[in-house]
C-alpha cells in the first residue's frame, strides 16, 4: 500500500506553499495568515521534490512550479511539515467557484479606502 500522506507545506520566510502529491493546491502568507487566491503558483506542478520522510532535505532549496503558461521559482524554503485538517478543508481545490469568487471580493471590498 502506497502511502496516504499526500500533503505537504513548504514555508519559506514569507509563504507557505501547500502541495497534495506535486501540485499547488493552496498558497498562504504567514504574516496575515490570508490564502493567496490568485498566487501564480496555485495549481502548477513541482519540478522536482523530495521523497515523502525525507522533506528536510529540501530546507535551503527553492521550488520551481512548471505550467504551460507561467513557471514559478520560491525564495528558499526554511521549514517542511504537515499541514492541519482545517488547513486542507480550506484548499483551492476543495472550494467552489462561488466561494472563491465571494472570498475575492470581500478582500477587494475591505481593502477599499473607506466611503468607496
Amino acid at each position: 500500500m502506497g502511502n496516504r500522506r499526500r500533503h505537504r507545506v513548504f514555508f519559506t520566510n514569507h509563504t507557505e506553499y501547500h502541495l497534495r502529491d506535486d501540485e499547488c493546491v493552496g498558497v498562504r502568507d504567514r504574516g496575515s495568515g490570508v490564502w493567496m487566491v490568485d498566487h501564480a503558483a496555485l495549481r502548477l506542478r513541482a519540478l522536482q521534490l523530495p521523497e515523502i520522510g525525507e522533506s528536510a532535505t529540501w530546507v535551503g532549496r527553492r521550488i520551481q512550479f512548471w505550467g504551460r503558461a507561467t513557471d514559478v521559482l520560491t525564495s528558499p524554503v526554511v521549514a517542511v511539515g504537515r499541514p492541519r485538517l482545517e488547513e486542507v478543508v480550506a484548499y483551492v481545490s476543495q472550494a467552489r467557484a462561488g466561494d472563491l469568487a465571494a472570498q475575492v471580493s470581500n478582500r477587494l471590498l475591505t481593502s477599499l479606502p473607506a466611503g468607496c
